[in-house]
């Protein structure tokens, strides 16, 4: 049993170790295992296997109904013949089977098929958009995650610099070159460097536990995600990226799908009015016991029924289906409605984030040019502390407007994207 077992769990602890070795995650990575575990794919699925199983159960209607009987029965009692009574207890055993066949019923089947079929490919793009929204999310929290090391990182070369500059201020004051104002002031930018490296850090637990969250899965300790995200990506005009969503998001899609269904729905309903026709048969075996012959019948026909009065209840059910169907048609209008809106408002952001970028990388480089210059006024004591402070805050500032505008212009593309429909 040793020996068996060796060999299995040689290869568990293999995997398990495989997944912590490989500590460099890319985006793609990230969302095959968000696809493969978030419990949205699993209850979208599970939506279409139903929307799928009512319309295997609507087209087997179409289908012969065919089934197999058989029964034995214990009789007793008196059987009167003429003007006597016998007193008779006898079996009958029977065997046999039976069919039913739907003709036609002025496609009142047809038009439920049709319905369903409808509804099945419309929640066939509803697992399509929990996909593309499950990606979108993973995006978001893969540059989340990014964008807090990158912040951390600028929050310890922050720190660094203050007590640097602290220490400076502690030496210039020991020689009277200046004031104690200056050291309380570097103290302060020391310890106001220090909170917001601990923010910075805590800012990376939290975008550590959502991107465990969206993936279902827990990360190694220790490990980093790939970023070789080039800026430019592809460019397209709104008018463009106006017809791509029209044409490809799920949303728009799975709602014609379904005013199509009810449309479909409303002409089952009307046709409940008209006849239906099937045609049965069978053949049945019959004896008084089972060392006797049995002996045979048959039966075929074709029957016509024709509704004369339901209680209101064929004309309840077509004003159902036209409220049904009014109510897909303006889900559907509002659904176009919400998605032109998006597409606009993703449009102008993506537009916004390429300028922050520029602007941010502008703003970087004047800040560090001004910090340069009022460190160096500092040290040559021509330059106060608020000097100093100003420009490190704004240069602070600046290198964390720029990460934010780099990993806002991704995130944003994505949007983008995905309000196009055509986010993978």
């Amino acid at each position: 049993m040793i020996k068996i077992l060796q060999p299995i769990l040689f290869i568990l602890i293999i995997s398990g170790l495989s997944f912590g070795q490989n500590d460099t995650l890319t985006i793609n990575q990230c969302v095959d295992l968000a696809l493969k575990n978030n419990p949205q794919i699993r209850l979208a699925k599970s939506n279409y296997d139903f929307n799928y199983s009512n319309l295997v159960l609507t087209r087997s209607n179409i289908f012969p109904q065919v089934s197999l009987q058989s029964a034995w029965n214990r009789n007793g009692g008196t059987i009167f013949t003429g003007p006597s009574a016998v007193p008779l207890t006898y079996a009958t055993y029977v065997a046999g089977f039976q069919g039913s066949l739907l003709l036609y019923d002025f496609q009142k089947t047809f038009s439920r098929i049709s319905a369903y079929s409808d509804l099945t490919d419309a929640s066939a793009q509803d697992l399509i958009n929990a996909k593309q929204s499950l990606i979108l999310n993973t995006y978001t929290a893969y540059f989340d995650y990014l964008q807090a090391v990158k912040l951390q990182k600028v929050s310890e070369e922050s720190l660094h610099q203050a007590t640097e500059h602290l220490k400076l201020s502690r030496s210039l004051f020991d020689v009277g070159s200046k004031p104690q104002f200056d050291v309380i002031k570097a103290e302060s930018d020391e310890a106001t460097a220090r909170v917001n490296l601990l923010n910075a850090e805590n800012n990376i637990d939290i975008t550590r536990l959502q991107l465990e969250n969206i993936l279902n899965q827990k990360l190694p300790p220790v490990f980093s995600l790939r970023d070789d995200f080039e800026v430019a990506r592809d460019s397209v005009t709104e008018s463009a990226s106006l017809n791509m969503a029209l044409q490809n998001r799920p949303e728009i899609i799975a709602g014609k799908l379904r005013v199509d269904a009810n449309k479909s729905f409303l002409i089952s309903a009307w046709t409940a009015n008209l006849p239906t026709i099937n045609a049965s048969g069978g053949y049945t075996w019959k004896s008084f016991a089972l060392n006797q012959t049995f002996q045979g019948s048959w039966f075929l026909g074709v029957a016509v029924s024709l509704p004369i009065f339901q209680g209101f209840a064929l004309d309840a059910g077509i004003q159902q289906a036209k409220a049904n169907l009014d109510n897909a048609q303006a889900t559907y209008d509002l659904t176009e409605q919400s998605v032109t809106l998006d597409v606009r408002q993703q449009y102008s952001n993506i537009r916004l984030a390429r300028n922050q970028i520029t602007a941010s990388r502008s703003l970087l480089k004047a800040a560090d040019e001004t910090l340069r210059l009022a460190e160096a006024r500092f040290k040559e004591e021509v330059g106060s502390a608020v000097e100093v402070t100003d420009a490190r805050v704004a240069y602070y500032n600046a290198q964390v407007l720029l990460i934010q505008s780099l990993y806002n212009y991704q995130v944003t593309y994505a949007r983008l994207e995905r309000a196009m429909g055509t986010l993978k």
